[in-house]
């Protein structure tokens, strides 16, 4: 399979094992972001999703057989992430047949394909359900320093700056929006970051054209040191 990240911009079919897989574009984005979200989600973010639903004990066994199976075989055996699962595959391979291609040995491969050129992440769950909901805060708290930011945003953020209209976005993949996007936004840091240069020595002049990182990682994890001095101290004695 021939899979370099650095060609996801042109949108282009990548081959593979099992036949081609096309990029969605964002006009058929909105049919499958829900989709997109239960494929991103892990074994042990589907598990503790249950388990903050579980009150009153009625899905103990439920949880106790997610626990002992893989993620393949939670996403074969309930139903709503199956059908996520084929919608999906069916759409980016346009096989019916294609979830008889996915089998256990290469089902992560493909799974971490389609989020990938789909820029969507899966969340990191702490198998600690109190540092879990440690974590949750945290992203609560930086949530409110910052706007907050939609696909319309993005969308119309594009269409404003590069002078593209509504339908001409229609046919661009999800990938090439979001390169765009942040592009764009390298841009802005640039032309901000020289205007402030002409005034001010210690202004640092940010490379426009620098590497995009679609996939970097936000870390809401608390140094272990940290954590016993706050709310993991209780836990931690």
């Amino acid at each position: 399979m021939f899979n370099l990240k650095e060609f996801y911009v042109l949108g282009l079919p990548i081959d593979t094992d099992i036949g081609k897989i096309n990029f969605i574009k964002v006009k058929d984005y909105p049919d499958h972001i829900m989709d997109l979200q239960n494929i991103g989600m892990s074994k042990q973010e589907i598990i503790y999703k249950y388990s903050e639903m579980n009150e009153d004990g009625k899905l103990d066994e439920l949880i106790d057989e997610l626990e002992s199976l893989s993620l393949y075989d939670i996403s074969n055996g309930l139903e709503n992430f199956k059908q996520s699962y084929f919608n999906v595959l069916h759409k980016m391979f346009g096989d019916e047949k294609i979830l008889h291609k996915i089998n256990e040995e290469n089902f992560d491969i493909y799974r971490k394909l389609i989020l990938d050129m789909n820029c969507a992440n899966e969340e990191k769950i702490n198998p600690n359900p109190e540092i879990q909901k440690a974590i949750e805060r945290s992203k609560r708290v930086k949530s409110m320093d910052q706007d907050e930011l939609t696909f319309s945003d993005i969308c119309s953020s594009v269409v404003a700056y590069s002078g593209n209209d509504y339908n001409d976005l229609l046919n661009w993949t999800v990938y090439q929006l979001y390169m765009t996007f942040h592009r764009i936004g390298l841009f802005k840091n640039y032309d901000t970051s020289t205007l402030f240069a002409t005034v001010s020595e210690k202004a640092t002049v940010e490379n426009w054209s620098k590497h995009i990182d679609l996939f970097e990682e936000e870390s809401h994890v608390m140094e272990e040191s940290k954590f016993k001095n706050t709310t993991g101290k209780m836990f931690a004695e």
